[in-house]
């Protein structure tokens, strides 16, 4: 366990970094303060490497704690998570060419289904109103242009 924690809090800070070297080009304020496009992924790359180190600290300083514990990778429950992390990589793909809309359009309803709702109607509403607030909320209120479909754009 103790090697599988390293390695897990060497990954964090890694992807951390690789978040805050991808977004270097990118503004973190404009001149009247207000955070710009690196606030989000500079906070989660922040994020990212605290709880990387704080991992390391824990396997260094209290190695008891998971000595005795084994990973197991391949549970229902994991399976399931690695199939949500595929479709919401997809959808993150698909919104380069289809906009965020179709994106989201299509992520929502499966993630809602793949979490275990069954009812028709409460996965469509659902993802109509959430889509539509989320879009309202972007382009309205806080001035954000969300993806659009490539030939629109």
């Amino acid at each position: 366990m103790r090697k599988y924690n390293i390695l897990v809090a060497l990954f964090a800070v890694v992807f951390g970094l690789a978040i805050f070297w991808f977004s270097r080009n990118l503004t973190t304020a404009n001149a009247d303060g207000v955070p710009g496009e690196a606030f989000w992924p500079h906070l989660i790359a922040w994020l990212l490497i605290g709880l990387g180190v704080l991992q390391v600290i824990e396997v260094v300083a209290f190695p008891a704690i998971n000595a005795a514990r084994d990973v197991q990778f391949a549970t229902p429950g994991h399976l399931w998570a690695y199939l949500s992390a595929f479709i919401a990589i997809c959808a993150a793909a698909l919104m380069v060419w289809a906009g965020f809309v179709i994106a989201a359009l299509i992520l929502m309803p499966l993630i809602m289904i793949i979490m275990g709702e069954k009812r028709p109607l409460v996965v469509g509403l659902t993802t109509v109103v959430a889509v539509g607030v989320i879009w309202f909320f972007f382009v309205h209120i806080f001035n954000i242009t969300l993806p659009t479909l490539w030939f629109l754009e």
